[in-house]
Protein backbone atom coordinates (compact mmCIF):
# COMPACT_ATOMS: atom_id res chain seq x y z
CA UNK A 1 0.00 0.00 0.00
CA UNK A 2 1.14 3.58 -0.69
CA UNK A 3 3.40 6.15 1.64
CA UNK A 4 0.44 8.15 3.48
CA UNK A 5 0.44 11.35 5.40
CA UNK A 6 -2.49 12.50 7.59
CA UNK A 7 -2.28 16.04 9.31
CA UNK A 8 -3.73 15.91 13.39
CA UNK A 9 -5.39 19.34 14.28
CA UNK A 10 -3.95 20.90 17.58
CA UNK A 11 -6.01 20.52 20.52
CA UNK A 12 -7.80 23.93 20.33
CA UNK A 13 -10.58 22.02 21.82
CA UNK A 14 -8.57 21.43 25.40
CA UNK A 15 -9.62 18.03 27.24
CA UNK A 16 -12.03 15.26 27.15
CA UNK A 17 -11.88 12.90 29.55
CA UNK A 18 -15.87 11.42 28.42
CA UNK A 19 -15.69 10.77 24.96
CA UNK A 20 -14.92 6.86 23.84
CA UNK A 21 -11.25 6.96 23.84
CA UNK A 22 -11.91 5.17 19.80
CA UNK A 23 -14.47 7.79 18.79
CA UNK A 24 -13.09 11.25 19.71
CA UNK A 25 -13.13 14.34 18.02
CA UNK A 26 -9.19 14.99 16.96
CA UNK A 27 -9.66 18.36 18.21
CA UNK A 28 -9.77 17.61 22.12
CA UNK A 29 -6.62 15.61 23.92
CA UNK A 30 -6.51 13.09 26.58
CA UNK A 31 -4.16 15.05 28.69
CA UNK A 32 -3.13 18.74 28.22
CA UNK A 33 -0.67 20.81 30.82
CA UNK A 34 0.04 24.54 30.95
CA UNK A 35 -1.13 24.99 27.41
CA UNK A 36 -4.14 26.88 26.76
CA UNK A 37 -6.97 26.14 23.89
CA UNK A 38 -7.75 29.72 23.64
CA UNK A 39 -8.76 31.82 20.34
CA UNK A 40 -5.90 31.02 17.36
CA UNK A 41 -3.80 28.42 18.27
CA UNK A 42 -3.15 26.17 21.53
CA UNK A 43 -0.87 28.52 23.25
CA UNK A 44 2.00 27.63 26.34
CA UNK A 45 0.85 29.88 29.08
CA UNK A 46 3.06 32.71 30.07
CA UNK A 47 4.88 32.23 33.33
CA UNK A 48 4.90 34.15 37.16
CA UNK A 49 7.22 36.33 38.62
CA UNK A 50 7.76 37.44 42.12
CA UNK A 51 6.15 40.59 43.22
CA UNK A 52 6.01 40.61 47.13
CA UNK A 53 6.77 39.31 50.43
CA UNK A 54 4.77 39.19 53.35
CA UNK A 55 7.89 38.58 55.53
CA UNK A 56 7.29 35.40 56.73
CA UNK A 57 7.29 32.44 55.02
CA UNK A 58 4.35 31.19 56.19
CA UNK A 59 0.71 29.91 53.82
CA UNK A 60 -1.18 32.68 52.05
CA UNK A 61 -4.68 31.53 52.32
CA UNK A 62 -6.33 34.12 50.88
CA UNK A 63 -5.56 36.82 48.20
CA UNK A 64 -8.68 39.34 48.22
CA UNK A 65 -8.44 42.67 45.95
CA UNK A 66 -9.97 45.59 47.18
CA UNK A 67 -11.16 48.83 45.03
CA UNK A 68 -11.09 52.00 46.51
CA UNK A 69 -13.47 55.31 45.84
CA UNK A 70 -10.31 57.35 44.72
CA UNK A 71 -9.38 54.73 42.16
CA UNK A 72 -6.79 53.18 43.61
CA UNK A 73 -6.52 49.31 44.35
CA UNK A 74 -4.85 47.26 46.99
CA UNK A 75 -4.76 43.31 47.20
CA UNK A 76 -5.50 41.73 50.64
CA UNK A 77 -3.23 38.70 51.87
CA UNK A 78 -3.85 36.86 54.50
CA UNK A 79 -1.79 34.04 56.57
CA UNK A 80 -2.81 31.97 59.39
CA UNK A 81 -1.64 34.69 62.06
CA UNK A 82 -1.50 38.28 60.19
CA UNK A 83 -3.46 40.13 57.46
CA UNK A 84 -1.37 42.48 54.83
CA UNK A 85 -2.17 45.02 52.45
CA UNK A 86 -0.14 44.71 49.05
CA UNK A 87 -0.05 47.52 46.93
CA UNK A 88 0.51 47.84 43.39
CA UNK A 89 4.08 48.43 43.33
CA UNK A 90 4.19 45.67 45.15
CA UNK A 91 4.89 47.02 48.97
CA UNK A 92 3.26 44.90 51.61
CA UNK A 93 2.75 46.05 55.27
CA UNK A 94 0.91 44.57 58.25
CA UNK A 95 -2.78 45.73 58.75
CA UNK A 96 -4.04 43.13 61.04
CA UNK A 97 -6.19 44.73 63.93
CA UNK A 98 -7.02 44.15 67.45
CA UNK A 99 -8.20 40.63 66.59
CA UNK A 100 -5.32 38.18 65.79
CA UNK A 101 -6.25 35.24 63.60
CA UNK A 102 -5.92 31.74 63.92
CA UNK A 103 -6.16 31.21 60.82
CA UNK A 104 -6.33 32.27 56.89
CA UNK A 105 -9.29 30.72 55.81
CA UNK A 106 -11.88 33.92 55.43
CA UNK A 107 -14.82 34.29 52.92
CA UNK A 108 -14.67 38.34 52.24
CA UNK A 109 -16.89 40.73 49.80
CA UNK A 110 -16.53 43.99 48.97
CA UNK A 111 -19.46 46.05 50.17
CA UNK A 112 -19.71 50.09 50.59
CA UNK A 113 -16.30 49.81 49.12
CA UNK A 114 -15.22 48.01 52.88
CA UNK A 115 -13.93 44.57 52.66
CA UNK A 116 -15.75 41.77 55.08
CA UNK A 117 -13.96 39.10 56.22
CA UNK A 118 -15.59 35.62 58.01
CA UNK A 119 -13.52 32.14 59.30
CA UNK A 120 -16.19 31.05 61.42
CA UNK A 121 -13.43 31.11 63.95
CA UNK A 122 -12.20 34.64 64.76
CA UNK A 123 -14.18 37.97 65.01
CA UNK A 124 -15.10 39.13 61.63
CA UNK A 125 -13.23 41.72 60.06
CA UNK A 126 -14.12 44.89 58.34
CA UNK A 127 -10.85 46.87 56.57
CA UNK A 128 -12.11 50.61 54.79
CA UNK A 129 -8.64 51.13 52.80
CA UNK A 130 -7.23 52.74 55.18
CA UNK A 131 -5.29 52.09 58.77
CA UNK A 132 -6.04 48.29 59.93
CA UNK A 133 -8.57 46.08 59.92
CA UNK A 134 -11.06 46.27 63.11
CA UNK A 135 -13.83 43.81 64.30
CA UNK A 136 -17.40 44.54 62.54
CA UNK A 137 -19.86 46.21 65.31
CA UNK A 138 -22.84 44.17 64.18
CA UNK A 139 -24.69 42.76 67.60
CA UNK A 140 -26.96 40.11 67.56
CA UNK A 141 -24.79 37.08 67.10
CA UNK A 142 -20.94 36.24 68.21
CA UNK A 143 -19.00 37.00 65.46
CA UNK A 144 -16.87 34.55 65.66
CA UNK A 145 -18.69 32.10 64.10
CA UNK A 146 -19.56 33.83 61.00
CA UNK A 147 -18.46 31.73 58.30
CA UNK A 148 -19.01 33.42 54.90
CA UNK A 149 -20.55 36.73 53.44
CA UNK A 150 -22.86 38.12 50.78
CA UNK A 151 -24.36 41.49 49.70
CA UNK A 152 -27.86 41.54 48.37
CA UNK A 153 -30.27 44.37 47.40
CA UNK A 154 -27.79 47.05 49.65
CA UNK A 155 -28.01 44.74 52.75
CA UNK A 156 -25.16 42.78 54.56
CA UNK A 157 -26.03 39.24 55.05
CA UNK A 158 -23.86 36.45 57.08
CA UNK A 159 -23.68 32.49 57.08
CA UNK A 160 -23.81 31.53 61.04
CA UNK A 161 -21.20 28.17 61.52
CA UNK A 162 -22.41 24.71 61.93
CA UNK A 163 -25.87 25.86 61.54
CA UNK A 164 -28.29 26.83 58.42
CA UNK A 165 -28.87 30.53 59.84
CA UNK A 166 -28.07 34.05 57.74
CA UNK A 167 -28.02 36.89 59.50
CA UNK A 168 -28.68 40.28 58.02
CA UNK A 169 -27.90 43.89 57.93
CA UNK A 170 -30.14 46.53 57.59
CA UNK A 171 -30.45 48.66 54.46
CA UNK A 172 -26.92 50.19 53.75
CA UNK A 173 -25.74 49.59 57.42
CA UNK A 174 -21.66 48.84 57.23
CA UNK A 175 -21.18 47.79 60.50
CA UNK A 176 -18.52 49.81 60.89
CA UNK A 177 -19.59 52.02 63.76
CA UNK A 178 -22.24 52.10 66.55
CA UNK A 179 -23.78 48.80 67.30
CA UNK A 180 -26.29 47.62 65.13
CA UNK A 181 -28.42 44.47 65.34
CA UNK A 182 -28.13 41.63 63.01
CA UNK A 183 -31.34 39.40 62.36
CA UNK A 184 -31.88 36.15 61.47
CA UNK A 185 -33.29 33.36 59.33
CA UNK A 186 -33.01 29.82 59.52
CA UNK A 187 -32.89 27.77 56.53
CA UNK A 188 -33.39 24.63 58.80
CA UNK A 189 -36.82 24.76 57.95
CA UNK A 190 -36.74 25.41 54.39
CA UNK A 191 -33.77 22.45 53.36
CA UNK A 192 -35.32 19.05 52.92
CA UNK A 193 -31.81 17.34 53.66
CA UNK A 194 -30.73 18.47 56.47
CA UNK A 195 -27.07 19.75 56.59
CA UNK A 196 -25.63 23.24 57.24
CA UNK A 197 -25.59 26.63 55.32
CA UNK A 198 -22.42 26.71 52.69
CA UNK A 199 -23.18 29.81 50.96
CA UNK A 200 -24.88 32.69 49.62
CA UNK A 201 -25.23 35.15 47.30
CA UNK A 202 -27.36 37.47 44.47
CA UNK A 203 -28.06 36.26 41.54
CA UNK A 204 -30.14 38.42 38.23
CA UNK A 205 -32.08 35.89 36.16
CA UNK A 206 -32.20 37.76 32.90
CA UNK A 207 -33.93 34.75 31.04
CA UNK A 208 -37.27 36.11 32.05
CA UNK A 209 -39.15 39.11 30.40
CA UNK A 210 -38.69 41.45 33.37
CA UNK A 211 -34.70 40.25 34.92
CA UNK A 212 -34.83 39.43 39.00
CA UNK A 213 -32.56 39.60 41.22
CA UNK A 214 -32.74 35.92 43.54
CA UNK A 215 -31.28 35.35 46.90
CA UNK A 216 -29.82 31.90 46.35
CA UNK A 217 -28.68 30.12 50.36
CA UNK A 218 -26.74 26.40 49.40
CA UNK A 219 -26.46 23.64 51.73
CA UNK A 220 -23.94 21.42 52.77
CA UNK A 221 -26.33 18.54 51.18
CA UNK A 222 -26.29 20.32 47.40
CA UNK A 223 -29.64 21.63 47.74
CA UNK A 224 -30.44 25.66 46.78
CA UNK A 225 -33.07 27.57 47.00
CA UNK A 226 -33.78 30.93 45.91
CA UNK A 227 -35.75 33.40 47.20
CA UNK A 228 -37.04 36.98 45.58
CA UNK A 229 -38.21 39.84 48.03
CA UNK A 230 -36.52 42.96 49.27
CA UNK A 231 -35.35 40.76 52.02
CA UNK A 232 -35.26 38.39 54.38
CA UNK A 233 -37.17 39.88 57.33
CA UNK A 234 -40.36 41.24 54.46
CA UNK A 235 -43.20 39.00 54.81
CA UNK A 236 -44.79 40.75 51.93
CA UNK A 237 -42.05 40.22 49.14
CA UNK A 238 -39.50 37.42 50.69
CA UNK A 239 -40.78 34.34 48.73
CA UNK A 240 -39.31 30.82 47.88
CA UNK A 241 -39.21 30.85 43.92
CA UNK A 242 -37.46 27.96 43.38
CA UNK A 243 -35.56 24.42 44.69
CA UNK A 244 -32.58 22.37 43.39
CA UNK A 245 -30.57 19.43 43.99
CA UNK A 246 -26.94 18.83 42.93
CA UNK A 247 -24.08 17.58 44.10
CA UNK A 248 -22.29 18.38 47.21
CA UNK A 249 -20.51 22.36 46.65
CA UNK A 250 -16.85 21.18 47.84
CA UNK A 251 -16.52 24.59 49.98
CA UNK A 252 -17.15 27.90 51.59
CA UNK A 253 -15.79 29.15 48.38
CA UNK A 254 -16.72 26.87 46.06
CA UNK A 255 -18.39 29.36 43.71
CA UNK A 256 -17.27 31.49 41.02
CA UNK A 257 -19.01 34.51 39.76
CA UNK A 258 -18.43 34.92 35.75
CA UNK A 259 -19.63 38.34 34.82
CA UNK A 260 -23.00 37.93 35.65
CA UNK A 261 -23.20 34.13 35.96
CA UNK A 262 -22.80 32.07 39.06
CA UNK A 263 -20.30 28.69 38.88
CA UNK A 264 -21.04 26.54 41.86
CA UNK A 265 -18.03 23.68 41.93
CA UNK A 266 -19.51 20.48 44.03
CA UNK A 267 -18.12 17.20 43.64
CA UNK A 268 -20.21 16.15 40.26
CA UNK A 269 -18.38 19.40 38.96
CA UNK A 270 -19.34 22.97 37.97
CA UNK A 271 -23.12 24.23 37.74
CA UNK A 272 -23.50 27.03 36.64
CA UNK A 273 -26.96 28.62 38.16
CA UNK A 274 -28.31 29.98 34.99
CA UNK A 275 -28.52 26.48 33.70
CA UNK A 276 -30.71 25.39 36.48
CA UNK A 277 -33.67 27.98 35.27
CA UNK A 278 -33.71 26.75 31.51
CA UNK A 279 -32.57 23.02 32.49
CA UNK A 280 -32.54 19.79 34.72
CA UNK A 281 -30.15 19.49 37.34
CA UNK A 282 -28.37 16.56 35.41
CA UNK A 283 -28.42 18.62 32.29
CA UNK A 284 -26.93 21.71 34.14
CA UNK A 285 -23.86 19.86 35.46
CA UNK A 286 -22.62 19.16 31.92
CA UNK A 287 -23.69 22.66 30.61
CA UNK A 288 -19.76 23.88 30.92
CA UNK A 289 -17.63 20.90 32.36
CA UNK A 290 -18.68 17.88 31.05
CA UNK A 291 -15.68 16.86 29.91
CA UNK A 292 -13.47 17.33 32.81
CA UNK A 293 -15.96 16.25 35.27
CA UNK A 294 -14.05 13.32 36.08
CA UNK A 295 -11.40 15.25 37.08
CA UNK A 296 -13.04 17.21 39.42
CA UNK A 297 -14.62 14.22 40.85
CA UNK A 298 -10.98 12.57 41.08
CA UNK A 299 -9.86 15.60 43.46
CA UNK A 300 -12.93 15.65 45.15
CA UNK A 301 -12.78 11.95 46.58
CA UNK A 302 -9.08 13.22 48.12
CA UNK A 303 -10.33 16.38 49.54
CA UNK A 304 -14.00 16.60 49.50
CA UNK A 305 -14.62 19.87 51.77
CA UNK A 306 -11.90 22.63 51.80
CA UNK A 307 -11.35 26.20 51.51
CA UNK A 308 -9.09 25.62 48.74
CA UNK A 309 -11.68 24.90 46.22
CA UNK A 310 -12.20 28.32 44.57
CA UNK A 311 -11.68 30.01 41.47
CA UNK A 312 -11.91 33.26 39.59
CA UNK A 313 -12.67 34.94 36.32
CA UNK A 314 -10.09 36.83 34.22
CA UNK A 315 -11.97 38.96 31.69
CA UNK A 316 -8.67 40.13 30.11
CA UNK A 317 -7.13 36.85 29.33
CA UNK A 318 -11.05 35.29 28.95
CA UNK A 319 -10.48 32.38 30.69
CA UNK A 320 -11.74 31.10 34.07
CA UNK A 321 -9.17 29.61 36.76
CA UNK A 322 -10.45 26.42 39.07
CA UNK A 323 -8.55 25.85 42.07
CA UNK A 324 -8.01 22.38 42.56
CA UNK A 325 -6.01 21.35 45.86
CA UNK A 326 -3.52 18.65 45.32
CA UNK A 327 -2.04 18.71 49.06
CA UNK A 328 -2.79 20.73 52.20
CA UNK A 329 -0.30 23.40 51.01
CA UNK A 330 -0.40 22.81 47.11
CA UNK A 331 -3.49 23.45 44.23
CA UNK A 332 -3.24 23.39 40.51
CA UNK A 333 -5.65 25.17 38.06
CA UNK A 334 -8.77 23.60 36.03
CA UNK A 335 -8.11 26.50 33.17
CA UNK A 336 -11.66 27.61 30.67
CA UNK A 337 -11.47 29.07 27.61
CA UNK A 338 -14.37 31.25 27.00
CA UNK A 339 -13.51 31.46 23.36
CA UNK A 340 -13.56 27.70 22.67
CA UNK A 341 -15.15 26.50 25.51
CA UNK A 342 -12.14 24.25 26.09
CA UNK A 343 -10.27 23.28 29.87
CA UNK A 344 -6.76 22.76 30.24
CA UNK A 345 -4.75 22.00 33.21
CA UNK A 346 -2.04 24.72 34.62
CA UNK A 347 0.32 23.15 36.62
CA UNK A 348 2.90 25.64 38.30
CA UNK A 349 6.65 25.15 39.15
CA UNK A 350 5.50 24.13 42.52
CA UNK A 351 1.72 23.11 43.69
CA UNK A 352 2.75 25.27 46.47
CA UNK A 353 3.05 28.34 44.33
CA UNK A 354 -0.39 28.55 44.04
CA UNK A 355 -2.43 27.96 47.46
CA UNK A 356 -4.29 30.71 47.04
CA UNK A 357 -5.41 33.15 43.69
CA UNK A 358 -7.52 36.37 42.48
CA UNK A 359 -7.16 38.84 40.18
CA UNK A 360 -5.11 41.99 40.82
CA UNK A 361 -4.29 44.94 38.55
CA UNK A 362 -5.62 43.22 35.56
CA UNK A 363 -3.89 39.73 36.11
CA UNK A 364 -3.74 36.33 37.86
CA UNK A 365 -1.88 36.40 41.34
CA UNK A 366 -1.23 33.69 43.55
CA UNK A 367 -0.39 33.30 47.25
CA UNK A 368 2.29 30.40 48.20
CA UNK A 369 2.49 28.25 50.95
CA UNK A 370 5.65 30.40 51.65
CA UNK A 371 4.64 34.03 51.63
CA UNK A 372 5.61 35.24 48.41
CA UNK A 373 3.21 36.48 46.28
CA UNK A 374 3.35 35.49 42.75
CA UNK A 375 2.12 38.36 39.50
CA UNK A 376 1.34 35.15 37.02
CA UNK A 377 0.68 35.49 33.02
CA UNK A 378 4.02 37.50 33.07
CA UNK A 379 6.89 37.01 31.22
CA UNK A 380 8.40 33.65 29.87
CA UNK A 381 9.87 31.60 32.49
CA UNK A 382 8.48 30.11 35.99
CA UNK A 383 9.18 31.38 39.78
CA UNK A 384 11.14 34.23 38.85
CA UNK A 385 13.03 36.00 40.99
CA UNK A 386 16.40 38.29 40.98
CA UNK A 387 17.98 35.65 41.58
CA UNK A 388 16.51 32.27 39.43
CA UNK A 389 14.08 31.27 37.23
CA UNK A 390 12.33 28.01 36.52
CA UNK A 391 11.50 27.18 32.56
CA UNK A 392 7.71 26.21 31.86
CA UNK A 393 7.16 22.73 31.28
CA UNK A 394 4.12 21.97 29.25
CA UNK A 395 2.82 18.59 27.64
CA UNK A 396 -0.05 16.90 25.71
CA UNK A 397 -1.35 14.02 24.30
CA UNK A 398 -3.93 13.49 21.25
CA UNK A 399 -6.94 12.07 20.29
CA UNK A 400 -6.49 8.93 19.09
CA UNK A 401 -6.72 8.59 15.39
CA UNK A 402 -7.18 5.93 12.92
CA UNK A 403 -5.95 8.05 10.19
CA UNK A 404 -9.02 7.45 7.30
CA UNK A 405 -8.81 4.25 7.67
CA UNK A 406 -9.82 2.58 10.81
CA UNK A 407 -9.20 -1.10 9.42
CA UNK A 408 -5.66 -1.21 8.08
CA UNK A 409 -2.89 -1.62 9.96
CA UNK A 410 0.20 0.70 9.94
CA UNK A 411 3.57 1.14 10.13
CA UNK A 412 4.29 5.20 11.44
CA UNK A 413 7.59 6.54 10.09
CA UNK A 414 7.58 10.13 11.25
CA UNK A 415 5.80 13.18 12.57
CA UNK A 416 6.23 16.87 11.46
CA UNK A 417 5.08 19.09 14.55
CA UNK A 418 3.50 22.54 13.42
CA UNK A 419 4.67 25.01 15.71
CA UNK A 420 5.89 28.45 16.11
CA UNK A 421 8.40 29.07 18.64
CA UNK A 422 12.23 30.48 18.73
CA UNK A 423 14.47 27.59 17.19
CA UNK A 424 16.37 25.21 19.38
CA UNK A 425 13.60 24.20 21.79
CA UNK A 426 13.98 20.69 22.92
CA UNK A 427 10.76 18.78 22.45
CA UNK A 428 9.36 15.19 23.63
CA UNK A 429 7.40 13.67 20.77
CA UNK A 430 6.33 10.64 20.15
CA UNK A 431 3.21 7.94 19.98
CA UNK A 432 0.53 6.32 22.12
CA UNK A 433 -0.16 3.19 19.56
CA UNK A 434 -3.52 1.23 19.89
CA UNK A 435 -4.28 2.89 23.34
CA UNK A 436 -1.21 1.92 24.95
CA UNK A 437 1.07 4.05 27.24
CA UNK A 438 4.19 4.19 25.35
CA UNK A 439 6.86 3.63 28.19
CA UNK A 440 9.32 6.44 26.50
CA UNK A 441 8.93 9.46 24.14
CA UNK A 442 11.72 10.43 22.01
CA UNK A 443 13.75 13.93 23.23
CA UNK A 444 14.11 16.14 19.89
CA UNK A 445 15.93 19.49 19.24
CA UNK A 446 14.19 21.74 16.73
CA UNK A 447 17.52 23.05 14.11
CA UNK A 448 18.78 26.32 15.63
CA UNK A 449 17.81 29.76 13.96
CA UNK A 450 20.33 32.10 12.27
CA UNK A 451 18.39 35.75 12.52
CA UNK A 452 19.61 39.48 13.11
CA UNK A 453 16.99 40.62 15.67
CA UNK A 454 15.23 43.98 14.24
CA UNK A 455 17.65 47.53 14.21
CA UNK A 456 20.62 45.59 14.60
CA UNK A 457 23.80 46.01 12.85
CA UNK A 458 23.24 44.83 9.20
CA UNK A 459 24.95 41.11 8.91
CA UNK A 460 22.17 39.55 7.47
CA UNK A 461 18.10 40.64 6.96
CA UNK A 462 16.20 41.33 9.69
CA UNK A 463 13.84 38.92 11.72
CA UNK A 464 12.21 37.92 14.91
CA UNK A 465 13.15 34.70 16.88
CA UNK A 466 9.81 33.54 16.53
CA UNK A 467 9.30 31.20 13.71
CA UNK A 468 7.48 28.61 12.46
CA UNK A 469 9.34 25.02 12.70
CA UNK A 470 7.94 22.06 10.66
CA UNK A 471 10.96 19.80 10.77
CA UNK A 472 10.39 15.86 10.48
CA UNK A 473 11.18 13.49 13.21
CA UNK A 474 11.42 10.20 13.28
CA UNK A 475 9.24 7.87 15.20
CA UNK A 476 8.35 4.19 15.91
CA UNK A 477 4.72 2.09 16.20
CA UNK A 478 2.89 -0.08 14.23
CA UNK A 479 -0.64 -0.68 14.87
CA UNK A 480 -4.68 0.89 13.72
CA UNK A 481 -4.49 4.02 15.62
CA UNK A 482 -2.15 6.67 17.60
CA UNK A 483 -2.01 9.70 19.69
CA UNK A 484 0.77 12.15 19.69
CA UNK A 485 2.32 12.30 22.72
CA UNK A 486 4.54 16.29 22.89
CA UNK A 487 6.01 18.01 25.83
CA UNK A 488 8.94 19.52 27.16
CA UNK A 489 10.00 22.96 28.41
CA UNK A 490 10.06 26.56 26.92
CA UNK A 491 11.95 29.10 28.41
CA UNK A 492 12.44 33.14 27.28
CA UNK A 493 9.96 32.30 24.46
CA UNK A 494 6.45 31.32 23.32
CA UNK A 495 5.18 28.66 22.02
CA UNK A 496 1.65 27.64 19.30
CA UNK A 497 0.83 24.35 18.69
CA UNK A 498 -0.89 24.52 15.40
CA UNK A 499 -0.90 20.35 13.80
CA UNK A 500 1.30 17.57 13.78
CA UNK A 501 1.27 15.48 10.38
CA UNK A 502 2.20 12.10 10.66
CA UNK A 503 3.54 9.42 7.88
CA UNK A 504 3.21 5.98 8.01
CA UNK A 505 2.93 2.92 5.45
CA UNK A 506 -0.80 1.32 4.93
CA UNK A 507 -0.69 -2.49 5.18
CA UNK A 508 -3.88 -4.32 4.94
CA UNK A 509 -6.83 -4.92 6.76
CA UNK A 510 -6.56 -6.54 9.75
Amino acid sequence: MPFQGFTMSPPYGGLDLVSPIDNMDPAFALELVNVFPGAGAPTVRLGYEKFADVGTSTPIKLLAPINLKDGSTQLIACSNSKIYKITTAGVSSDITGSTTPTTGDWQYITFANNLYLCNGTNNAQVYTGTGTCSDITFTGVSKNLLVNVTAHKERLYFVEANTAKVWYGGLQVTGTGGTPALTAFDFQYVFTRGGFLVAIGSYSNSANVAAQDYFWALSSEGEIVFYTGTYAGDPTTWGLVGRYIIGKPLGYRAHVRVNNEVWIITEQGIVPISALFSSDPEQALNAISQKVNPFISEYAVTTSFDHQWSGFFWPQGRRVYINIPTSGLGCKFLVYSIDTKGWTVFEMFSDEDCLAATVFNKRPFYGSSTGIVWEGESGQADAVTTTASQPIRFSGRTAFSFYGSRGNYKAFKDIRPILKTKRGVTLNLGLDVDFKRAPTVTTVTTPSGVFTPWGSPWFSPWSADIEYIFDRYAVKGQGHCAAVRFGGSVKNTTMQILGFEVRFDLGGQV
